[in-house]
């Protein structure tokens, strides 16, 4: 391997472990952010899961008021009853009495039916209020688990920022500004070892004479515009 084929090997390199640490950098903060989406949607749903819940109570509360009324009303019947004035009004009052009963009864089995959802309801915010608390604690360790290697992993990468521009040397200066275009668009991507005569990005494979310049040191440019270098003298 040449001098130059060297030098391009171990930019690569520190271009790679500086992708690794910068990848490390935004993951963190990425895990914080889609946790603290999931609970902001678990929160959007708790809030229309009260709502729901006070719609309950006011139907319950509702069926309530009309059970008073209908007992009432059948209060009222049975006295009309002991004073009817005839068979005919007797029998009236008694088959209207008879109808508000079942419909008292029915009503009686909704406002059960009523309490019931309004448990099971009271249940379920609560369970996802417990939910939220604990997701709301994991996220908080994990911001200070992600801001305690922040630190570190900058510090890491400030040093491997140093060692690219001493590495960044061997480049002719002609080749930088399309080298920085590169590593604009694909990072550490933008340098391609060849790879069984072959550049490693595309795979096209090269011709002898682009190999033996490779070798003896030039740097080339892929037709898929990576940066290649020979990584070994066997390619």
């Amino acid at each position: 391997m040449s001098p130059n084929s060297a030098g391009m090997k171990r930019l690569h390199d520190l271009r790679l472990k500086l992708g690794e640490i910068s990848d490390q950098l935004e993951r963190g903060p990425r895990q914080v952010a889609a946790r603290k989406q999931i609970i902001d949607r678990k929160k959007v749903e708790l809030e229309a899961q009260r709502t729901r819940l006070k719609q309950m109570k006011v139907g319950a509360d509702q069926k309530n008021l009309q059970l008073k009324s209908s007992e009432s009303r059948i209060y009222d019947l049975n006295g009309k009853l002991n004073i009817a004035a005839n068979q005919r009004e007797y029998e009236a009052l008694r088959s209207q009495i008879a109808a508000d009963t079942m419909s008292k009864s029915v009503l009686e089995d909704e406002i059960l039916e009523a309490f019931e959802m309004v448990d099971a309801a009271q249940r379920d915010i609560k369970n996802v209020e417990l939910d939220i608390a604990t997701s709301e604690t994991e996220v908080n360790t994990l911001t200070a688990s992600v801001q305690a290697k922040e630190a570190g992993l900058k510090e890491q990468a400030a040093a491997i920022q140093v060692e690219v521009a001493e590495a960044e040397k061997i480049l002719p200066p002609d080749v930088i500004p399309q080298y920085r275009r590169l590593i604009a668009a694909y990072g550490a991507d933008a340098l391609a070892p060849v790879v069984n005569r072959s550049c490693s990005q595309c795979y096209v494979a090269l011709t002898a004479q682009l190999l033996v310049e490779l070798r003896s040191g030039s740097v080339k440019f892929c037709t898929c515009g990576r940066l290649m270098y020979s990584a070994d003298q066997a390619n």
